[in-house]
């Protein structure tokens, strides 16, 4: 057999880039050698953009990239590269608008014909392999034969690309009021799946900010339809097979209407921003199974998913042994020979079949429901059915170590990072647990030390040691969000120092050409066809949206009305926006509704400061600002200096009320 030669990313560090070290398809990395070869020998580019732990990228690999028929074509009459959309998401940003443009869908794989200038002309998914192929000849030949063709339908791309990411005027005249709340949930709820959890139909994925915004509401409106809504979701996907019953964890989303079947990979930040939103579920209504998937997915963080430094690795692959699930499902014949005469039992709570209830014969571990039926009906009570639950989870996991692992992309990225830091720190909160603190503040310090290292400066990525790669507008965004919770968290100011410096950092060069919202690209990696901005909220919240969080939380903390103002002027912008698409758009409808309801500030003074600010965190009290001595209102100072007392204050839209010393009167005037 002839040995496999390498291509062009056999020197990099992406582990998705270097899946592809050895397929005979010519791959580059995105760069300027490859983008120079386009224009000198004035070929079409293809641009094939995926991440370790995607599925499909790995079955067009197999169907297409490995296939010489199909790199005889690519190499031919193309230049490809290969783009790892974790680590450049304004790559992948620019053809998924391109993608979205054309067809009105996107996705992974993401496969773009371009220009020789980069300028999209076509963007798809996933296709087999004599799809590609037709789509590799058609191009071909069509550049060829009628070149001004393609030329004008990059133009019209170009021009649907600009529709789909138009930037908002700023609207000085914009009044938010509450009505603007109201509607906003009219038309949120039309989506709502009342029977299922989170929204109708398949395939189904988390949306954590979108769950965050829609407890929020619920609560601060008393909407008690609303918080029976969020209780159910939560309930649904934690019983179901999206949730790993043995090793904690939530896979990406589920492929059916009723969380059963999972898309098995598992990404850092999917589960940090759970983490956060089970915290704060287990704050608003003491459901002690939101504890339990928080003290799971925190374990399973912890277990795998943490480098030795004290960092976050970025997901694990979908797929193991050359199938996707494989490490997580059962046969019962595999139930029976590690649990005995207990796997009936077991088998029933879990909801497995003997043919299985998925795919060649196996389970998907999922909870059926009626625990305290099913507990009666076998003469247990709850706590010993539990107990005899725990015992089988333990067996089968210890078993499910002995399988062949999914890969692990072991990448350290910024803004993933900075999510878990923050999940960490709300749990830590919410729970009192120190040792959660303790491991975000470990990772929190790595970045700390480097940003004021660099006078505000963030890389993108780490692996090796290696830092190749500027930071994005989101990893500022992010990290320094996940500052200011670690300073509410512990009122050590050391935080706020970095904060300063990433806001200064992003104000000077991330600032968009209109003047109020934020490129993701600072400039300083080469630039692309087009400017790169995201305003709508996804998975993950715009880097936009959470930019304007953080300048509104840090003003009050800062005392910068600058900060303030701008992240109201933000919020104003996106008014129509927000009204409109409300589910595209919760982290700006989260910050909408801190505006109209009013921002509450709580600072803590004395010597009983951290023992009071453990007992507000066993209440809920979503959008509150907390601080320490020292950083509240000029006109709250010199009652600060009475001796031997501790003063809570509390402030709304920078007026403070007289100081009071019990959390249960401060608690009355925040819930006033």
């Amino acid at each position: 057999m002839t040995e496999k030669q390498p291509n062009h990313l056999l020197s990099e560090h992406s582990p998705y880039l270097l899946q592809h070290a050895f397929n005979p398809v010519d791959w580059y990395p995105w760069c300027e050698i490859a983008l120079t070869k386009a224009r000198i020998e004035n070929r079409l580019l293809v641009i094939s953009i995926g991440y370790s732990a995607c599925h499909w990228c790995h079955v067009m690999e197999h169907e297409s990239f490995e296939d010489e028929e199909v790199a005889a074509a690519m190499n031919s009459h193309f230049v490809p590269v290969k783009v790892d959309r974790e680590e450049r998401p304004d790559i992948d940003q620019v053809y998924m608008d391109a993608a979205y443009a054309t067809t009105g869908r996107g996705g992974w794989p993401l496969n773009v014909i371009a220009l020789p200038d980069q300028r999209p002309v076509f963007a798809g998914t996933y296709f087999s392999k004599r799809d590609w192929l037709h789509i590799l000849d058609y191009f071909a030949g069509i550049y060829d034969s009628n070149r001004d063709d393609l030329v004008q339908q990059a133009s019209e791309v170009a021009k649907g690309m600009r529709q789909h990411r138009a930037i908002p005027p700023a609207r000085a005249d914009e009044t938010p009021d509450p009505g603007m709340l109201h509607e906003i949930y009219r038309r949120w709820s039309e989506e709502l799946d009342l029977v299922n959890g989170g929204t109708r139909g398949a395939p189904k994925f988390p949306m954590p900010a979108n769950l965050e915004y829609l407890l929020r509401y619920g609560f601060l409106q008393g909407n008690r339809q609303l918080s029976g809504y969020m209780a159910l979701t939560l309930d649904r996907m934690a019983r179901g097979g999206i949730y790993d019953q043995l090793g904690g964890g939530f896979s990406r989303y589920s492929v059916d209407a009723a969380w059963h079947v999972p898309h098995f990979e598992k990404m850092l930040y999917d589960n940090a921003q759970l983490i956060s939103l089970y915290s704060e579920a287990f704050a608003a209504e003491k459901n002690q199974k939101c504890k339990k998937v928080v003290e799971e997915t925190i374990g399973f963080v912890n277990r795998e998913l943490t480098s030795p430094e004290g960092l976050f690795y970025a997901s694990l692959d979908a797929d193991s042994e050359g199938q996707e699930g494989t490490f997580y499902v059962w046969s019962h014949e595999e139930i029976v020979k590690h649990l005995g005469e207990d796997a009936r039992l077991f088998e029933e709570y879990f909801s497995c079949e003997p043919g299985g209830n998925w795919e060649n014969d196996r389970n998907v571990l999922r909870i059926s429901p009626g625990i305290n039926a099913l507990a009666a009906s076998h003469d247990m009570t709850e706590e010993q059915f539990s107990a005899f639950i725990r015992i089988g989870c333990h067996r089968l996991l210890n078993a499910r170590g002995n399988r062949e692992r999914p890969a692990t992309d072991d990448k350290i990225l910024t803004c993933w990072n900075a999510m878990m830091i923050r999940g960490l720190v709300t749990a830590a909160r919410v729970f009192g647990n120190q040792a959660w603190l303790d491991i975000a503040i470990r990772a929190a310090a790595f970045y700390r030390e480097r940003v004021e290292q660099r006078g505000g400066k963030l890389w993108r990525n780490a692996k090796g040691g290696r830092l190749t790669i500027a930071g994005f507008l989101d990893d500022y965004a992010f990290l320094a969000s996940a500052f200011l919770e670690l300073y509410q968290a512990t009122f050590d100011n050391s935080w706020l120092v970095p904060v300063r410096l990433l806001m200064a950092e992003v104000t000077e060069h991330f600032t968009a050409e209109e003047g109020l919202f934020f490129n993701l690209s600072s400039g300083e990696e080469p630039k692309l066809v087009t400017e790169t901005l995201e305003l709508s909220d996804n998975v993950i919240p715009a880097s936009n949206s959470v930019i304007a969080s953080n300048l509104l939380t840090a003003g009050y903390l800062l005392g910068d009305a600058g900060y303030i103002l701008r992240a109201e002027m933000m919020v104003k912008a996106m008014i129509p926006a927000i009204v409109r698409s409300p589910s595209h758009h919760a982290n700006w409808a989260d910050l909408l509704q801190k505006i109209i309801i009013g921002v509450v500030e709580v600072n803590i003074t004395g010597g009983a400061c951290f023992e009071l600010l453990q007992e507000f965190s066993g209440h809920y009290l979503p959008g509150v600002i907390f601080s320490g001595a020292g950083l509240g209102r000029d006109a709250a100072d010199e009652n600060r200096r009475v001796t031997g007392k501790t003063l809570i204050y509390v402030c709304r839209d920078k007026a403070c009320f007289a100081p009071v010393e019990t959390v249960a009167e401060a608690i009355a005037i925040i819930n006033d």
